[in-house]
Order: C-alpha cells, then structure tokens, then sequence
C-alpha cells in the first residue's frame, strides 16, 4: 500500500503540473491523464468520491491539490501509504443562498437555457463568495462533497444522514436547497434545459426581499424531492427511487405534486402497486377508466366515508371501485 500511495503521489503531481502549464485544455477528464484502475486513480477516487468527469481545469487542479495535499499529510504522520480519508478532502460546509445569491442563480440558469453550449460549472463566488451565500450553521458542522447523482435513490441516500441533524431546520429553507441546486448542479442538471426549468432554486416571495419556499418548486427540486421520497416513503417507493433524478412524468406529477397524496404512504403505495410492474409502468395507466386521473378524481369521493389519506394500501384497495380491479391483478 505504501509503494502504491508513493507510486500515485508522483503521477498525481505530474497531471497538475501539466494542467497548469499554457495551453492545457480549458476542460479536462481525468482518465485522458490516468490509466483507469491504477494506484493514482484509486486514491483519487477513494479521496474525492468521484471519477474523472469531463470538468473545467480549475475544478481538476482543485481537486487534485486536496487529493495531494491529503496523500502528502498521510506520508508524513504515517507513512507513506496511508489514504486520506473518505469524503474529507473536497467536503465543504453547508451553505445557504442569500436573496442576491438566488437572484444570481436565476441568472445563471437563465443563461444556460439561452446557451446550452456553454460552460456548466457555477461561478465560485455564487457558491462560496460572502455577497451570494452564507455558511448555514457552523455549529451542525454540516459537509456535503462532490458526487454524480444518477437516480433519485443516490442523491437520496447521499443527502439523508448528512441533513439529519439538523432536518427541521433545512426543510422548509429555500436558501439551503437553492445553495444545494447549484452546488450539484453540473451533477443533476439534464443535458439541455426547458425553457421554464427552475428546479435547482426556490423562488423569491412577491416582495422580491425575502427567499419564500414555492409550492411548484418544492416538489420539482430534483434534491430536494429525492431526499423527501427517500424519507418519506424509502423503499416502499422504490420504483419512484430508482428513476433518474431529472425524469418526470405523469406517476411523479401526480406522487409529488399533492402534499395530501405525497404524505400519505397508503395512497402513494397504492399508485404504485397498481400502476406498476417491477421496473415499468403500465400501459394505459394515466387516463384510462380506473387508470391514475380516475384514482384522483374518486379519493375525494371516498373520503366523504373513509379517512382515505390514513389508510393502510391493503385498505385502501378493498374500497375503490369496480374499474381498479382491472389494475389490480397484475396485468398491464
């Protein structure tokens, strides 16, 4: 181990070297200076919980210092050999957008919908200048690092443990998951944005002073609705886990986008165990008779008799009407 921490200590130095000399590329993928496999890729990845993206050369010399400076410490109080510590390199405090630093984010999603060609990589002083962003808490010693969320699950799994001391407090803050959106942003971001996209940032309240929470941009927020899902409903919404973080469709408009329906575990199960089978959906289930629209439209029928939003799904599914039992029987 110690020959091998050695041997990427000194291919490491040699990429920086070469990326701050005139004329290295503007950005830069790792493995275009690394054999995939090899001592200096392991540490780099154990170091920074990340392979080599495609990232700006400043991102990679960043990066790459930290993973130096941490191999270099480790030589030095305990020999060569000793890998720095999982997500402690490149982890940074938790911080929160001020109202300047979410009309700045607007800003920069504005312009990368009007240039989808453009680089991805938020501005350094959006994310970490005074003027745009604050620490949250200094005291909940809160960190989140550098990660590629593929699926709502990862970037539920991710955020879950690390928010969870202070979870009351970061709920409802439109500051911390804006500050969270951007921050991740090149990591959840779709490769081209719509014209109306604005699920990375909570908008600003009608007096344009003080960031409110908005209802349509909770649960749109690809973070923000992948940590919720995952603590909500965990594995008993696994098929809605396990779709990429930027997908939406109809199953998820209408899982997220009623607060009564997302927090009831009965009725969400329910959509799910009718309107799914392993890792697809039905044919047909939006808008045919006993289909997901025909489900919305009886609950509140229902819950003139039942307390359909507390129910159980076993419950649930004894009550609804004749055209579910199609659903219900496992076919498409």
């Amino acid at each position: 181990m110690r020959a091998e921490a050695a041997i990427a200590l000194t291919k490491l130095r040699e990429v920086r070297n070469a990326l701050t000399q005139p004329g290295a590329p503007p950005r830069v993928n790792l493995r275009d200076y690394v054999t995939e496999g090899s001592p200096a890729w392991r540490m780099f990845v154990l170091a920074v919980r990340v392979p080599g993206y495609s990232v700006r050369r400043e991102t990679m010399v960043w990066w790459l210092d930290a993973v130096i400076l941490g191999l270099e410490r480790a030589a030095s109080g305990t020999g060569v050999g000793a890998a720095p510590e999982p997500h402690s390199v490149t982890e940074t405090p938790l911080r929160r957008l001020t109202v300047a630093g979410i009309r700045r984010a607007q800003a920069f999603l504005k312009h990368m919908r009007e240039h989808p060609d453009a680089d991805r990589t938020p501005p350094n002083e959006l994310l970490f200048g005074d003027t745009f962003s604050r620490p949250f808490d200094a005291n909940a010693d809160i960190k989140v690092g550098p990660r590629r969320f593929s699926t709502r699950r990862e970037a539920g799994a991710y955020l879950a443990p690390r928010l969870a001391p202070m979870r009351r407090q970061v709920l409802d803050d439109p500051g911390v998951w804006s500050w969270l959106g951007i921050f991740y942003f090149e990591a959840t971001a779709p490769a081209t944005l719509s014209p109306n996209d604005m699920t990375f940032i909570f908008e600003h309240g009608a007096d344009a002073s003080t960031p409110r929470r908005s209802e349509q941009q909770t649960y749109r927020h690809y973070l923000w609705g992948s940590w919720r899902l995952h603590e909500q409903h965990g594995e008993k919404a696994a098929f809605l886990l396990d779709q990429p973080i930027s997908s939406w469709d109809d199953l998820s408009e209408r899982s997220f986008g009623s607060r009564r329906v997302f927090n009831s575990l009965g009725v969400v199960q329910t959509i799910l165990h009718l309107y799914t089978s392993g890792d697809r959906k039905k044919s047909g289930y939006v808008r045919s008779p006993g289909g997901l629209r025909h489900l919305l439209r009886v609950l509140p029928q229902l819950e003139m008799t039942y307390d359909v939003y507390g129910m159980e799904l076993g419950a649930l599914l004894r009550v609804l009407p004749e055209p579910f039992r199609h659903w219900n029987d496992g076919t498409p």
